[in-house]
């Protein structure tokens, strides 16, 4: 990982008297190179581009909503500058993979739910295999923010319904278009 940057470096949770630590989500700059491609008959040649992504995590990624009717006691929430949540154990577990699913974006299927970006995988937890979604942002970045990009993962949690999106969208389309000011069409329902 990079060095930290724009974002939130998130502070170790405490429940419990147990302290759970957040370093793995905290900002990083990541440089992602799309490779050139030779000329051929129909395509002039492309050099390989290197782009500089301001990674950063959403309090989504290891905090849930409280059930309905649990009482849930005050050590047990977290809150940013905008919302408060419960602590989740099993989605920080989970959050500790991000790192690397982030890192291998480009060897992932990613889709698009109409509003953003996701991706979703299997992942091992506890002897069983669930299913992982991961939902991400790209927006193009300001001067401030020392890269070209920002890639923000909104939420990542276990999915239980299935998704209704299907056609993938390669990650490194993702990134050029955002770079380019284009839009990404959602698939048709």
């Amino acid at each position: 990982m990079g060095r930290p940057t724009s974002g939130i470096a998130w502070t170790a949770a405490i429940v419990g008297g147990m302290r759970y630590d957040l370093n793995h989500l905290h900002p990083y700059i990541w440089e992602v190179v799309i490779p050139g491609k030779e000329k051929s008959d129909k395509h002039p040649a492309v050099p390989e581009r290197k782009i500089r992504v301001n990674v950063s995590f959403g309090l989504h990624c290891f905090a849930r909503d409280p059930l309905p009717s649990e009482r849930v006691s005050d050590d047990c929430w977290y809150q940013d500058n905008r919302e408060r949540r419960v602590f989740c154990q099993i989605r920080w577990e989970l959050s500790k993979q991000l790192p690397g699913i982030i890192a291998t974006l480009a060897e992932r299927r990613c889709m698009h739910t109409g509003r953003e970006e996701f991706v979703t995988l299997e992942v091992p937890y506890q002897g069983r295999t669930l299913e992982y979604a991961v939902f991400f942002t790209v927006t193009k970045a300001g001067r401030a923010d020392r890269a070209d990009l920002n890639l923000f993962v909104n939420s990542a949690h276990e999915r239980y319904d299935p998704l209704k999106y299907t056609k993938p969208i390669k990650f490194h389309f993702i990134l050029l278009n955002r770079l380019q000011g284009k839009p990404i069409k959602p698939p048709p329902r």
